[in-house]
C-alpha cells in the first residue's frame, strides 16, 4: 500500500475547517517560536543597548561640561601665570632690594627731607615662598608737599615697594618753612634666595 495515498486520502478527509485550524495552530506554533527564539532575545538585546547608548550620551554630557570648565580654568591659570611673571618681574633679588632702599633713602634727602629715623627690620618669607618682606620703620622731616612728592615717586617705582602705617604729626614752623614729622612703614619686596645644594664632600679613600 502506498503511504502517500494514504495520507493524501486521509486529508482530503479532513473537513475544511478542521484544515484551517490546523493551519492556525501551525503558524501560531511558528509565530510562538520566532518570538521566544529570535524576537524576545533580541528586544532584550536592544533595550539593553539603549540602556546603554542613554548611559552614554549622559557621561557625554557630563564630560563635555567639564571640558569646557577645564578650558575655562586653563585659560584662568594661564592668565594667573602672566600675572604672575609680570609680578616676578617687579621683584630683585634680595641684594638688589636693600640697594633700592638705600636709593630710596637718598631720593628723600634729595628731595628736601630730613631722614630722622631709618631702622630696617628683620626680613620675613612669605608662606607662599614666592617673595620675602623687608621692612624698615622711617620717620622723616619736612614740608607736606615734600613729603607728598616722596610718596609719588615711591609709588613710581618699578620695583614693588609699600608705604603702610603713615602718621603725620602736627605741621610746625621751622627755619622759615612750615614742616612735619612723618612716621611709616616702608617696605621692599624681593625675590627669595634659591636655596644651594649641599656641598658634597668627596670621600677620602683609606691608606693602604
Amino acid at each position: 500500500m502506498n503511504l502517500s495515498s494514504v495520507n493524501l486520502d486521509v486529508l482530503r478527509s479532513i473537513p475544511l475547517i478542521q484544515k484551517a485550524g490546523l493551519l492556525l495552530m501551525v503558524l501560531a506554533g511558528i509565530i510562538v517560536g520566532f518570538y521566544y527564539y529570535v524576537a524576545e532575545p533580541k528586544s532584550t538585546e536592544i533595550a539593553g543597548l539603549q540602556g546603554a547608548i542613554g548611559t552614554l550620551d549622559g557621561e557625554i554630557q557630563t564630560l563635555t561640561i567639564k571640558v569646557k570648565h577645564l578650558d575655562e580654568l586653563i585659560a584662568a591659570s594661564k592668565q594667573l601665570e602672566i600675572e604672575l611673571a609680570k609680578k616676578k618681574e617687579r621683584l630683585p633679588p634680595e641684594e638688589e632690594a636693600v640697594m633700592l632702599l638705600k636709593q630710596v633713602s637718598d631720593l628723600g634727602v634729595r628731595l628736601g627731607l630730613d631722614i630722622k629715623l631709618w631702622k630696617p627690620s628683620p626680613r620675613t618669607e612669605d608662606a607662599s615662598k614666592l617673595f620675602v618682606r623687608m621692612p624698615v620703620n622711617v620717620e622723616v622731616s619736612g614740608g607736606y608737599h615734600t613729603a607728598a612728592l616722596f610718596f609719588d615717586r615711591i609709588n613710581a617705582l618699578p620695583r614693588i615697594v609699600t608705604v603702610s602705617g603713615l602718621k603725620m604729626g602736627a605741621p610746625k614752623f621751622e627755619k622759615g618753612r612750615v614742616v612735619t614729622q612723618t612716621v611709616f612703614d616702608l617696605v621692599a619686596y624681593a625675590a627669595p634666595q634659591e636655596a644651594k645644594p649641599p656641598a658634597v664632600t668627596p670621600a677620602i679613600p683609606p691608606k693602604k
